[in-house]
């Protein structure tokens, strides 16, 4: 169990050494989604491409809707909070058709405010806004393989 905790504070600080650099160039992020809740950019710079498994990171910019949906999935200490962004870490396994979000972060006065990861892998299902981000990020991987 201790040997588990100290691979996942590894991996931790390597992604906080990912995030600084993709939050400090925004010109990287390129809009992928956009509703009425939020607008989806994803970094392109840093996409990673290895044996079917690409992954890549989300920056999500709310609206004002979109913010007051975000503050109530916040736990009651950080509601009040003036919510700017938040930052995903997408993992996508292209052979199984599955993703996994494995960092959440939700950003206030640009500083990282709650964090949340998850272990579990869904389904991509058409139409969802998993499918809009993988078939951006696999147009990005075909222009750049081309």
């Amino acid at each position: 169990m201790k040997r588990k905790y100290v691979i996942f504070m590894i991996l931790l600080i390597f992604i906080q050494f990912l995030c600084a650099p993709a939050m400090a160039a925004g010109a990287k992020f390129v809009r992928a989604y956009r509703d009425s809740n939020y607008d989806m950019y994803v970094n392109r710079v840093n996409i990673i491409q290895n044996q079917g498994v690409v992954s890549f990171w989300v920056k999500s910019v709310y609206s004002d809707q979109g913010k007051a949906l975000v503050r109530k999935e916040l736990p009651k200490k950080h509601q009040k909070a003036p919510i700017q962004y938040g930052l995903d870490y997408f993992v996508f396994d292209t052979k199984k058709g599955k993703y996994n979000v494995k960092l959440a972060s939700v950003y206030a006065n640009e500083k990282e405010i709650y964090r949340e990861g998850s272990k579990k892998w869904l389904p991509v299902k058409g139409g969802t806004v998993a499918a809009v981000l993988i078939n951006e990020v696999n147009k990005f991987l075909a222009e750049k393989n081309n």
